[in-house]
């Protein structure tokens, strides 16, 4: 199973989670594609079984200024066939608590793409419970693979 883990990442958290994840699906024996979301090209997004969008929610409930590109073009591509799941990081100290994860994931599916994931949300630094949930989200993609076998 090929798979797109594109992310976004301001103090470092998502970065960690990120390449957690991606250890995690390797070690699964996925082929994962590992970049940040500013280098990623949705038009391409096709070319994998599954994308997996991991972001940060800015200041009022915001996509991240660096992937507002991306989030953008979300509109204009079909990903029909193609599985995702969006995770991130964020703080309950927020009224806007993991908007952006949200707003990917409405993206995405508006986008004809199947979600085969539950959105996770993280209070800013993962714990042992967080990662575990990290690796379920990682889990339910693969499992979504399994009919490309």
């Amino acid at each position: 199973m090929k798979i797109l883990l594109t992310y976004t990442s301001m103090t470092g958290r998502n970065e960690k989670i990120a390449k957690y994840l991606a250890d995690y699906l390797k070690e699964k024996q996925a082929e994962v594609d590992l970049k940040q979301i500013i280098e990623t090209d949705a038009f391409e997004m096709d070319q994998y079984d599954a994308i997996i969008v991991e972001t940060y929610t800015y200041h009022d409930g915001d996509v991240p200024d660096e992937a507002e590109d991306f989030y953008d073009d979300l509109k204009d591509v079909d990903l029909s066939r193609t599985k995702f799941a969006v995770l991130g990081s964020s703080s309950k100290g927020h009224i806007h608590f993991g908007r952006a994860v949200d707003y990917f994931t409405m993206a995405l599916n508006s986008a004809n793409g199947e979600q085969v994931a539950d959105s996770v949300k993280i209070d800013q630094d993962p714990d042992d419970d967080d990662f575990k949930r990290v690796r379920e989200l990682g889990d339910r993609v693969l499992k979504s693979g399994e009919k490309f076998d």
